[in-house]
């Protein structure tokens, strides 16, 4: 008998054995590697979240005053221009031979009117013949009626030199008038760059037919304006001369330092929301048009506080690493920043808070923490 409760014995000693063994490895298969990070003391942001976009100062559609067919074009897909440089050039032959027919008609007209300097000549000598008929008359050795009828040749002659000079004179003006305006066509048959930019889009190119201010490219403005729409409940205490800093999208977790330098009056009537302007601090290079991402607008700080990496909360909630197990914890949050969070409530500092993973962990979950590798920037 001995020997068999003896063998009993040991072989249940062993499954013991092994089901702990089966359970602890159970155990930490099911642990979830997780990344943490402490929580520290810090500078905490009282900071606004607003959207950012990058975008061309203006865009310029570019059009002609005068109609007419491209013969020369100096646009390029993506080309720079410079301020008042000849991008297209309209066919004008029909405007200078109109511009040469005025000019040979101007100049007849002036001819014309040199010889009627004649006619006042002789209007001089009416005058002087007339003197002389008066004297007479005074002296009683003119007849009255031939002297009456002399007065009214001289005055008819000259209402009539002085109603054709008028005629010629304005005749010749309205020519000139009218060589100003063709002039003038043809100059703006011409079609310089208003402004320095990029050529974003061509619409007519050479050989077409393009009517009066058909648009004929669209340039867009070397300058850039980088716009943070903010809602309009964080609007309140906004104002030029305020930081920011500002997160692209296109540059990760990067962080540029940025300044209010306009506020957009009104909100915009579909989102509710408002628009200041900022100066960004980014090398040139980096800033390109159409770039997206968000900023945080610095309204206070507040020093010595208790900071956790943002991407470490959700909700008013955080998970925090102890002894390997997942801790589900409530926190009371108070200023929030684009990379981090004040803590009033809930924590300590040098816990270590999950920061990657949690999305899979519910309370109490076994884990297989690893610190954070970079240091996590605190705004």
């Amino acid at each position: 008998m001995p020997d068999p409760m003896k063998k009993r014995l040991t072989t249940g000693l062993i499954a013991i054995v092994a089901t702990i063994a089966l359970i602890s490895g159970f155990q930490n298969y099911t642990r979830t590697d997780v990344t943490v990070s402490p929580v520290v003391r810090g500078t905490a942001i009282d900071a606004v979240p607003a959207i950012i976009s990058v975008d061309h100062a203006s865009i310029i559609t570019l059009s002609g005053e005068e109609g007419g067919r491209v013969i020369e074009s100096h646009l390029i897909l993506g080309g720079a221009v410079e301020r008042g440089a000849l991008l297209v050039q309209l066919d004008t032959t029909d405007l200078q031979l109109e511009a040469e027919a005025l000019q040979s008609r101007i100049e007849h007209r002036t001819r014309r009117f040199e010889l009627r300097m004649q006619e006042e000549i002789n209007l001089v000598r009416f005058r002087e013949e007339l003197d002389n008929n008066e004297r007479l008359f005074a002296a009683g050795n003119y007849p009255e009626l031939e002297i009456k009828r002399r007065r009214r040749e001289f005055q008819a002659m000259k209402e009539n030199q002085l109603r054709t000079q008028l005629d010629e004179t304005q005749q010749l003006e309205d020519l000139k008038n009218q060589l100003k305006r063709i002039e003038l066509r043809i100059q703006r048959s011409s079609i310089h760059a208003p402004a320095s930019g990029i050529v974003n889009r061509i619409f007519a190119f050479p050989g077409e037919l393009v009517a009066a201010r058909t648009r004929i490219a669209s340039i867009y403005s070397e300058s850039l304006l980088i716009s943070a729409k903010i809602n309009e409940e964080d609007f309140a205490g906004i104002k030029v001369g305020q930081d920011a800093t500002v997160r692209l999208l296109a540059y990760g977790s990067k962080l540029f330092p940025a300044t209010i330098t306009r506020l957009i009056p009104g909100a915009d009537t579909d989102s509710q929301q408002y628009t200041v302007i900022l100066k960004i601090e980014i090398r040139p290079h980096l800033l390109l048009p159409g770039l997206s991402g968000e900023a945080s607008i610095i309204r206070n700080r507040k020093s010595n506080t208790l900071l956790i990496p943002r991407q470490a909360l959700f909700g008013d909630s955080v998970f925090v690493a102890i002894d390997q197990q997942a801790q589900l914890r409530k926190v009371l949050v108070g200023a929030r920043g684009l990379n981090q969070v004040e803590i009033l409530e809930g924590l300590e500092e040098g816990e270590a808070v999950i920061i990657d993973g949690a999305a899979k962990l519910r309370d109490g979950d076994r884990i297989y923490s690893t610190q954070a590798n970079e240091e996590l920037q605190y705004e």
